[in-house]
């Protein structure tokens, strides 16, 4: 028997119940159990016998993809999703001869022992990229200042070494490192996205899970715990997670990474159905991506696959979106204060563009930009 998670039973099946509009006693007529004995599976209390989740998802009319989320979650799909496969994988190895059969078996040994390993390895070390264009103009003081909430909420979060990920022939930030904090640097050159600035981190990084923070995205307060929560969901679900949270208008979308959720896995935890690099067209919908990752090693092997965009840069959502092929990815829905310094790095680009000498008339317009921009960085210090 697989193992269960009554949290996310209770969580799928209340979902499934809510879309049909039923109440609790109306799910349990329909199935012909009790009503306590719903309240008690949605409390996370108890878990059905095989017939009785049986008898439920045929009351809620799930799909077979519905069906196996939910099986897997009263554990009782191991057995049943499994036989049909190894009886498969018996037959051909039976018709192999022994040398190569003996081979496969001991390389599937060998598969099964690393995968065993590579779940026990717990997250050390947190990716910090600062080889963009922004950081390149900061002093090594300055830059040292923008990375103190990143380093502050590594060091809450129980980390032992930062990475930081340099462009060509920049100084090491003067950094005030909390105790038990070490630095190790990398240079990305050239410098072809943050899926790029990720890669060039292997050699340091692994075959071990890591995390990655985005200093552009400062979390305040409460917020500056969201790598430690991350970490600590990493610990139950073992796969990769990414944190998300709400814009305050579509438009804005196409300014950040964005995730489309499936399931949830517990309160504020969904499975990802897919990501987009700044949508511009189509679907724009969901959540935006937080500039904070808790990765599996195996997302250097999607970043070697992926392919290069229009502008010749990995990024990251894309390797990500080639990961979710092979194993599972979630989301955390970050809620906490956040601010975001790439709206000011968009409104020095604009200003640039605006105070062009050649277009004299625009010079209200950069006004206005940096109007803009101090209160922005006036929101930031208060």
């Amino acid at each position: 028997m697989a193992a269960y998670d009554l949290e996310r039973l209770a969580l799928l099946l209340q979902g499934y119940r809510k879309r049909l509009n039923l109440t609790k006693a109306q799910l349990a007529q329909r199935a012909g159990i009790s009503a306590s004995f719903v309240t008690y599976i949605e409390q996370g209390q108890r878990r059905p016998s095989l017939p009785m989740l049986t008898r439920l998802m045929q009351a809620l009319d799930l799909t077979d993809s519905e069906k196996r989320g939910l099986l897997r979650a009263a554990g009782y799909h191991s057995l049943g999703e499994l036989t049909p496969c190894l009886s498969d994988l018996s037959e051909q190895l039976a018709e192999l001869p022994q040398p190569e059969r003996d081979e496969l078996l001991e390389e599937f040994s060998r598969m099964i022992g690393r995968w065993r390993e590579l779940r026990r390895k717990r997250v050390r070390r947190v990716v910090i990229p600062i080889a963009g264009w922004q950081p390149r103009l900061l002093s090594p003081e300055q830059l040292g200042k923008m990375l103190r909430p990143a380093l502050e909420e590594t060091a809450l979060a129980g980390l032992t070494e930062v990475v930081l990920v340099l462009a060509p022939g920049k100084s090491v930030p003067l950094l005030k490192l909390p105790r038990g904090l070490k630095v190790r640097t990398v240079v990305q050159e050239p410098q072809l996205g943050l899926g790029h600035a990720i890669l060039t981190t292997h050699g340091v990084v692994g075959d071990e899970p890591f995390a990655v923070i985005l200093p552009d995205d400062i979390l305040l307060g409460e917020g500056r715990e969201c790598l430690r929560q991350m970490l600590t969901l990493y610990e139950r679900y073992r796969c990769s997670m990414l944190a998300v949270t709400e814009v305050e208008g579509a438009a804005d979308l196409k300014n950040y990474g964005v995730a489309h959720l499936g399931d949830p896995l517990a309160e504020n935890v969904y499975l990802v159905q897919g990501l987009q690099e700044k949508p511009t067209r189509g679907r724009r919908s969901g959540l935006t991506i937080v500039g904070r990752y808790v990765l599996t090693p195996q997302v250097f092997e999607a970043l070697q696959a992926t392919t290069p965009d229009k502008n010749n840069e990995i990024q990251l959502t894309d390797a990500l979106n080639l990961l979710l092929r092979r194993q599972r990815i979630s989301a955390f829905v970050y809620r906490a204060q956040l601010f975001r310094v790439t709206p000011i790095k968009m409104l020095l680009e604009q200003l640039i563009d605006a105070l062009d000498e050649s277009h004299p008339e625009r010079l209200e317009q950069a006004m206005q930009i940096t109007k803009e921009a101090l209160q922005a960085l006036t929101a930031l210090r208060a």
